[in-house]
């Protein structure tokens, strides 16, 4: 087993999907890359990760990857797709994400010539729904497009069409991509695990639904870092969650 920090280990960042949760990811961005000055080799994320993401391959500090989620108005985050609801069972959602586009995207500052030309080594999940096949999208394919569509959730937000397909959150697949990360030969993971794990039950149609996506995550990803501890290749690997 190799020591944290073994500089001759290429370490994976891994920044899982989690609703408005990822705002807390931010904070452990902060302490990770500003406070305890870890660098990482390659960088994964998915669902709401993603956001982050962006942010550092843009070349933000943790500091101001956190400060963005702190100094954000709630009131930004989504809008009420009213002229959906006439269609009552068949409207396209609940929601829209409109604001992200339009106001989110521009007060974090979001530059897609920097997000680009990125030195870091990056992978954006996506979900083409149209071919039923997971995307992995380095920084220089991404659009504002993608990270919508990243993060758009059934039900609650539209889905994204992009070039004749259509794409949606890729959390039913996967929440946290560690199958690329060791395919990108990493041999140490950092994963910041934003999904609950307290393994409560809840009724109602929101927390119902949530907890649909803690099953798809928490199942998928738990089996995962099984393997890994298995094959003893997790041993060295960090999991900070909430």
């Amino acid at each position: 087993m190799s020591e944290v920090g073994d500089p001759k280990k290429k370490r994976s960042l891994i920044l899982a999907g989690g609703g408005l949760k990822v705002a807390f990811q931010a904070g452990v961005l902060q302490v990770w890359l500003d406070e305890a000055g870890l660098t990482f080799d390659h960088a994964d994320g998915a669902s709401g990760g993603i956001f982050n993401l962006a942010m550092y391959c843009q070349g933000m500090t943790g500091t101001q990857i956190a400060d963005n989620w702190r100094n954000l108005p709630p009131i930004l985050i989504a809008q009420f797709n009213w002229e959906q609801y006439v269609k009552l069972f068949y409207a396209e959602s609940i929601l829209r994400l409109d604001n992200f586009r339009e106001k989110v995207f521009p007060r974090w500052g979001l530059d897609w010539n920097a997000i680009h030309a990125t030195k870091h080594e990056a992978t954006f999940n996506v979900y083409n729904f149209s071919k039923y096949e997971l995307e992995v999208l380095t920084p220089d394919m991404m659009t504002e497009d993608f990270l919508i569509a990243g993060v758009s959730l059934p039900m609650w937000f539209p889905p994204v069409v992009i070039n004749g397909n259509t794409y949606i959150d890729p959390v039913y697949i996967t929440d946290a991509n560690i199958e690329e990360a060791i395919r990108r030969g990493a041999d140490e993971l950092w994963v910041i695990w934003t999904v609950s794990e307290r393994g409560e039950w809840n009724p109602g149609f929101v927390a119902e639904y949530f907890q649909i996506i803690e099953t798809c995550a928490n199942g998928r990803g738990g089996g995962l870092f099984e393997r890994c501890r298995d094959s003893n290749f997790g041993q060295s690997s960090h999991r900070g969650s909430k």
